[in-house]
């Protein structure tokens, strides 16, 4: 049966969490703060982890006639489109956490997409800026689909900011949504057992359990 979660530790220890123990973890209290690290670790390491990833080889690069020392990894193999589309991906399953969904029901991607936004205002994340945005069409379904952006978004890696305009920083993009599991990892270990929040978690996970069997 596949894992519910695969990754190594600070200690690089590998830790795999089957879907049998998952299973059994969610049906006590005790487990709450094991949960939400396992699935903080499920999502993080499936969507985001390989875009922190950092080479140390360097090359010489010829740019506009001047030649300059880069990290070779950073310079030709990080791309903000294939990292904006794996953020758009994580926030719709994030969506089905905090909603104990299954799927996203038919026609109810973009406020799946404005439900997370509303979760980082709620959170003073600063993706809080992309409530109300037309992320889902314009951002979202624009890459998955077509490649490109829409609605005259562009996606940049030079910006300061998050948000330019219609020019988004990929990179701030993936940090911030980085930040906003890690709220809701420590939300999930402090909050009531019975509070609303793990009702939809643990809905979310047993979903994932009965898809695996």
């Amino acid at each position: 049966m596949p894992s519910f979660t695969r990754y190594y530790n600070t200690q690089k220890e590998l830790v795999e969490v089957s879907m049998e123990e998952i299973e059994t973890l969610i049906r006590n209290k005790k487990n709450q703060h094991k949960i939400a690290e396992y699935v903080y670790q499920r999502l993080y390491n499936r969507f985001l982890k390989i875009f922190d990833y950092k080479g140390d080889q360097e090359g010489i690069y010829n740019k506009n006639g001047t030649k300059v020392k880069k990290n070779i990894f950073e310079e030709e193999f990080k791309n903000g489109f294939v990292q904006l589309a794996a953020c758009s991906l994580l926030i719709e399953t994030f969506a089905a956490f905090l909603n104990g969904e299954n799927e996203t029901p038919t026609r109810q991607g973009s406020n799946k997409f404005n439900q997370v936004f509303k979760y980082a205002k709620e959170k003073n994340n600063p993706l809080r800026e992309f409530e109300n945005s037309g992320f889902y069409k314009k951002i979202r379904c624009g890459i998955l689909h077509q490649g490109e952006t829409t609605g005259q978004y562009t996606v940049t890696r030079k910006s300061d900011q998050l948000l330019n305009g219609k020019e988004i920083n990929t990179f701030l993009f993936h940090k911030a949504l980085k930040d906003l599991l890690k709220i809701y990892r420590d939300e999930l270990k402090n909050v009531d057992w019975v509070d609303r929040k793990w009702d939809a978690c643990r809905m979310k996970i047993q979903h994932i359990i009965d898809n695996t069997k």
